[in-house]
């Protein structure tokens, strides 16, 4: 079995599960998703890609689309195997900590402002993250609704998450007064 990164691992389980799809159509999935773990970039997913196809654990398809040849791409049954053995992997260390947080990170720090500017920070900060919960509810509301139960369930985790995050600020605006 081919030594995959967890990069090559979900983009592998993205092919597998909305397959056939372009590389755009990767791509397209890690830009859109709300969490910025992956980047999504043309310079990390079309290399990806093609090492992947040249691996066997995917295989392209050319359709031709006016002017344009588009290269559609689905999982190969060595794709699928590594997948699957992937998802019998023990969680790498590390893997249930807290990860890396910018607003958090900022909250640390926030002693560093005035107590007017720190007041402007954390109502922006509420705002920001009542905004993103409409962008993921919007974004995965289907899944949420009437997704396989695994979709509903990773989608439901990124909800409940900036929820506690959202209540978590919502106890730092009760006592800014006291810090």
């Amino acid at each position: 079995m081919a030594n995959l990164s967890e990069l090559e691992h979900v983009v592998l389980g993205i092919v597998w599960k909305f397959g056939p799809l372009t590389a755009y159509a990767v791509r397209k999935e890690f830009l859109t998703s709300p969490s910025s773990h992956f980047s999504g970039s043309a310079g990390a997913i079309y290399p990806l890609m093609k090492r992947l196809e040249e691996r066997g654990m995917i295989s392209s398809s050319s359709v031709r689309r006016g002017k344009r040849t588009r290269f559609l791409y689905k999982i190969a049954a060595d794709g699928t195997a590594a997948l699957r053995a992937w998802l019998h992997l023990s969680l790498p260390e590390k893997s249930s900590v807290l990860s890396y947080n910018p607003l958090r990170a900022r909250f640390y720090f926030l002693k560093a402002l005035s107590p007017k500017e720190r007041s402007e920070f954390v109502v922006n900060a509420k705002i920001m993250v009542k905004e993103e919960i409409a962008r993921v509810k919007s974004r995965y509301g289907f899944y949420i609704e009437k997704g396989d139960p695994f979709s509903r369930l990773a989608s439901r985790n990124g909800i409940l998450a900036l929820t506690s995050q959202l209540k978590w600020i919502g106890e730092i605006e009760e006592n800014m007064d006291a810090m």
